[in-house]
């Protein structure tokens, strides 16, 4: 069987695209803080530094006591995400007994033959092809306390930009660095 003369030049264009797409160079930025060289504007950086622990020691705490005062509805969901599951289990075997159903009798309409005969019995039915849709995860009881502290509790209260805004108003700099760490070109 001769392939299309279109068919050959396309796969070699995927694939050297492919093969492109993981030769390109990867990045990742750094922030550096350098510190104030006189006295003074180490003293307020100490100051800085104090003022952050104490907002992250804060932001823990109501961070814990957040998941705490939410364990006691972690059940109550875990059991309606269960119930919600079993309907779609149902459903999702309800649409995959039609789906195989639709593949073993719809073996006539498979075949791209022009001139076929409608009554026309064929052995070897076409190719499977999986379904279209994806089989329901069951949800497990950490997984519903998971999306719950996420829904509702904050874990970052934002002392860090606080931090690097009252570092440099302290006479500090903040450096920014993107430096090549995969795949990195050669240096011209």
């Amino acid at each position: 069987m001769r392939l299309p003369a279109l068919t050959l030049p396309l796969s070699a264009l995927i694939l050297l695209a492919a093969l492109a797409g993981c030769a390109t160079p990867q990045y990742q930025t750094t922030v550096r803080l350098i510190p104030p060289s006189d006295a003074q504007g180490r003293a307020c950086v100490e100051d800085c530094e104090a003022r952050k622990i104490a907002c992250q020691t804060e932001c823990q705490a109501r961070f814990e006591a957040c998941v705490k005062d939410i364990e006691p509805q972690v059940d109550a969901r875990y059991t309606e995400a269960l119930k919600q599951y079993e309907r779609d289990l149902r459903q999702y075997a309800a649409a995959l007994r039609h789906y195989e159903m639709e593949l073993r009798f719809d073996w006539m309409h498979s075949y791209p033959y022009p001139f076929r005969h409608p009554f026309w019995w064929d052995p070897w039915p076409g190719p499977y092809f999986p379904p279209p849709y994806r089989e329901p995860v069951m949800p497990t009881r950490d997984s519903v306390r998971a999306q719950l502290v996420d829904q509702r509790c904050q874990a970052d209260c934002g002392c860090l930009p606080a931090y690097d805004a009252c570092f440099v108003g302290c006479g500090g700099q903040q450096v920014t660095e993107t430096v090549c760490i995969k795949n990195c070109p050669p240096d011209q």
